[in-house]
């Protein structure tokens, strides 16, 4: 009964999370590193702490901490014309960062599982450290 009971809540929990930004699509890891490889027009955007995006990130990603969405206006315009392609550790920052710029009129994209599953799925990192 416990396991059912804990089952559900972990069950809610994420039809929650996913309604409160029900507005933008999901990327898997398989096929964002498929369109590293092409000519699609997208951006990555890590959305933790300079500290941990120092420590390991996904190729090509720009790091715009989720705090700093207004100290960055000039930046986040110029990436305006692509898809952002948005993660941070466990997904609460990035849905943050994701529902201020959805509103603002971004194509947007959240990383499945963000950068714990890419990391337990052991894909390639770039550590700036």
């Amino acid at each position: 009964m416990k396991q059912l009971i804990n089952f559900f809540c972990v069950w809610l929990l994420i039809t929650v999370s996913h309604l409160a930004c029900a507005n933008v699509a999901s990327i898997s890891a398989n096929e964002l590193i498929i369109n590293q490889m092409s000519d699609v027009a997208f951006k990555i955007i890590d959305v933790r702490t300079p500290e941990e995006f120092a420590a390991g990130h996904i190729k090509g990603a720009i790091n715009i901490p989720y705090d700093q969405i207004e100290a960055q206006t000039a930046l986040l315009q110029t990436l305006k014309p692509y898809t952002l392609v948005v993660y941070c550790r466990s997904g609460r920052r990035a849905r943050i960062f994701e529902d201020v710029l959805y509103k603002r009129g971004f194509n947007l994209q959240h990383l499945e599982g963000d950068f714990l599953a890419w990391k337990a799925a052991q894909l390639p990192l770039i550590r700036s450290n």
